[in-house]
């Protein structure tokens, strides 16, 4: 009796292996996958972030050059000189 339960364990864990083969290769995948999307997320939103801030650095920049060519002109309105 008990060698027919030992050769029943052993058949149903050799049946059962490839199943928890199989599962655990789809995890693998599954976590591969998802590592990937986090990873391109990740690198899209950095992108995002350094174009915002190369935009608002332009801003900026714009700003000072426009404000100097105000003062530039607005002192030689003052000494009646063409801009």
């Amino acid at each position: 009796m008990k060698s027919c339960l030992f050769l029943l364990a052993v058949l149903t864990l050799a049946l059962a292996s490839p199943c928890a083969h199989a599962a655990q290769s789809d995890t693998k995948q599954d976590i591969k996958q998802g590592s990937k999307q986090a990873a391109r997320k990740t690198g899209h939103a950095a992108r995002q972030v350094g174009h915002a801030t190369a935009n608002g650095a332009r801003t900026v920049g714009h700003g000072f050059r426009d404000a100097a060519h105000s003062t530039k002109c607005g002192v030689k309105h003052v000494f009646n000189k063409t801009c």
